[in-house]
């Protein structure tokens, strides 16, 4: 295995993502602003260099996870970026979920280098990443996102070429309304039954062997059972940049989404209630507290 892995950002998904890719037998080189992200990546066995550029240099692909079009700005073109750094050979796989205008502005800023970036979103959680259980969207140029194909399996478990530069990110916001509405729906389905007086384990362990179940519910029907949300895989400040981000795009489509906006509410509830840190399975709690249910 002789290809060297570029990771700028090492927040839950690139810190699970480098992780998958050193236990594959990949030389994994990182950079992020949080010096302790980059020691961590160096106590698995990665390499954590000074800057986007710097990686960018020393790969052969490059991954990108990014909290912000502000931060994928900076990465790019700030001092020491990446377009700066001028590796036309290393196609940028750019995973973040962010506007398909954001992406685009950067996509030309690398194209006017020489440098491909290719726009390729990750369905799937934190605790998902952790064991490999992602699946990416690729799209854009069909010749480089064959190259960073046969990677994929050291950090997912399935990939997809959907077509045109930000078609990776359409189908990640219609995969991300599904989960919006599948994690409420499995909270209230939990608070329903605890309200009827079932007990929370014995609703998840017969609705996840059931026709009602979900992925959603099947991840994060555990913490909603313990009623504990604090190891958080997705925070709710987190998600609400997503929830924004897909309630644009459809009001740019004219496209009514009244299940996944009747959701919008309830995740701001949580915000209100001191959640923003905690993974968004505590809208069951926000859903508990409305029902008066005692736990």
């Amino acid at each position: 295995m002789t290809k060297n892995i570029g990771i700028v950002g090492l927040g839950i998904m690139g810190s699970a993502i480098s992780g998958n890719f050193i236990k594959a037998g990949y030389k994994v080189i990182g950079f992020d602003i949080d010096t302790q992200r980059c020691e961590e990546l160096a106590n698995k066995g990665g390499t954590a260099l000074s800057s986007p550029g710097e990686v960018a240099i020393n790969s052969d692909i490059i991954l990108t996870s990014l909290p912000s079009s502000m931060a994928l700005n900076q990465v790019v073109s700030g001092k020491d970026g990446i377009a700066a750094a001028g590796n036309i050979n290393a196609p940028i796989m750019e995973c973040s979920t962010l506007p398909i205008e954001d992406k685009q502005i950067n996509f030309d800023k690398l194209a006017d280098s020489g440098i491909t970036l290719l726009d390729t979103p990750l369905s799937g959680t934190g605790a998902q990443a952790i064991t490999k259980d992602l699946a990416v969207y690729l799209s854009g140029d069909e010749a480089a996102s064959n190259i960073c194909s046969t990677i994929i399996d050291g950090f997912a478990r399935a990939h997809y070429y959907v077509g045109e530069f930000g078609n990776g990110s359409r189908m990640k916001y219609v995969a991300n309304h599904l989960v919006a509405i599948h994690n409420v729906a499995a909270a209230e389905a939990l608070v329903l039954g605890m309200k009827a007086g079932l007990d929370a384990q014995t609703i998840f362990d017969v609705i996840a062997d059931s026709a009602g179940t979900s992925r959603m519910f099947e991840i994060r029907g555990p913490m909603m059972v313990a009623n504990n949300y604090e190891a958080a895989t997705m925070k709710i400040k987190t998600w609400q940049k997503d929830m924004g981000i897909i309630s644009d795009f459809a009001k740019s489509l004219d496209c009514p989404t009244p299940l996944f906006n009747t959701t919008a509410d309830l995740y701001t509830s949580g915000m209100a209630q001191g959640r923003a840190d905690q993974d968004t399975g505590s809208v069951c709690a926000v859903l508990a507290e409305m029902a008066r249910l005692k736990r």
